[in-house]
């Protein structure tokens, strides 16, 4: 059984959005597996290879889409990606050194966290200025398929 489960409840109103969020569950997934079943290092290799992508193209095309629907808080939001982005980059340095055993549980609580503080709260903030909005829909399908999608 998963970790966490996609439900509609966590839908930000833009289906390639929402992809994306639901590929960022099964990274936290595929972790959790890693953790729970002794595969850590090969899984930790990975997540945080694809972790690294969704960050650069995730957070582009909520901003994007955010821009185009005219979120007002915006840049408080692009200030909460920057933050992310460089709090994974700090993790995966201390993986990449090896000193650490507990790597692998401290990205997985901080994962934990961003998907229930940032996504499942502060995502639905821009949600009734970016569902059913044209410009906030060709901006997110401008970056092409959703992160969760089969290629």
């Amino acid at each position: 059984m998963p970790f966490y489960q996609w439900s509609e409840a966590m839908s930000v109103g833009v289906p390639v959005l929402d992809s994306d969020h639901r590929a960022l569950i099964d990274l936290i997934n595929a972790l959790y597996d890693g953790l729970e079943f002794g595969d850590e290092p090969a899984k930790l290799d990975a997540v945080f290879e694809r972790l690294v992508i969704y960050v650069d193209y995730h957070f582009a095309r909520e901003e994007r889409v955010m821009d185009a629907c005219g979120y007002p808080g915006a840049e408080t939001h692009r200030e909460e990606h920057e933050k992310f982005a460089q709090d994974i980059h700090y993790i995966r340095d201390r993986h990449i050194r090896g000193h650490e055993t507990d790597v692998g549980q401290d990205l997985l609580n901080f994962l934990k966290d961003w998907l229930n503080s940032h996504i499942l709260i502060q995502d639905m903030h821009y949600k009734k200025y970016a569902a059913g909005n044209q410009q906030a829909m060709e901006a997110a399908e401008r970056f092409g398929p959703g992160l969760g999608d089969p290629d």
